[in-house]
């Protein structure tokens, strides 16, 4: 018997950390019940805000953008692997010992699972080396998604070879996954972007139960 579904997604509030350079989201409460009779709201947010995925346009020309992924990526069985380790980079002998046959998706928790997704952004979060990128392509997985806000490290004029290698084979990317609470092990995962058009990115609603 299946268990209930577990929520892995990130609540949009005015306090969450976003990448530097991009915009808090803000939620305008334009009417509400009391004062009008009804309740409005005005979202201004990027498209990589919270727990969001990254369509292969968001790096690649004439990649695939959000609407065009197909739906059998982004639902499915999907492996949570523990990387709570004390380096900055999951590296490929931190993938080594994981069996991956039949494994086409991914989401890695770490330590970073643990900071609070609010207040100022975190650069010491942990990232993916890009011969960890290059070694889950080759076992040819599809999905791969991580607890902080980017797979890639945060460095200063970085040309982001992560995504350039995840996204340039047509990798979906999600990142900003609320893992704290969950064991390692085989999931079911649903993963639902905001069909935008023509983005390389959107915030999506992610939900996972275990399998096993």
């Amino acid at each position: 018997m299946l268990t209930e579904w577990i929520d892995v997604t990130w609540i949009l509030h005015s306090d969450l950390p976003v990448w530097p350079g991009e915009v808090r989201p803000v939620l305008d409460r334009v009417s509400t019940v009391e004062a009008d009779g009804v309740q409005s709201t005005h979202l201004n947010l990027g498209a990589h805000t919270g727990t969001h995925i990254d369509a292969p346009r968001h790096f690649i020309a004439g990649g695939a953008t959000i609407e065009e992924i197909p739906l059998e990526i982004l639902t499915g069985p999907c492996l949570l692997v523990d990387c709570q380790g004390d380096g900055p980079l999951i590296e490929v002998s931190d993938l080594e010992g994981v069996s991956w046959e039949d494994v086409e998706r991914v989401v890695f928790r770490t330590r970073s699972a643990f900071f609070p997704m609010e207040g100022d952004f975190r650069p010491d979060f942990v990232a993916l080396s890009l011969s960890a990128a290059e070694f889950l392509v080759a076992k040819g997985i599809r999905l791969v998604g991580i607890d902080y806000l980017s797979v890639e490290r945060f460095e200063a004029n970085s040309k982001f070879p992560v995504h350039k290698a995840l996204l340039g084979a047509g990798v979906v990317v999600i990142e900003g996954l609320k893992l704290r609470d969950l064991k390692p092990g085989l999931y079911e995962l649903v993963a639902l972007p905001l069909l935008l058009e023509g983005s390389e990115g959107s915030p999506a609603r992610v939900l996972m139960r275990p399998l096993e």
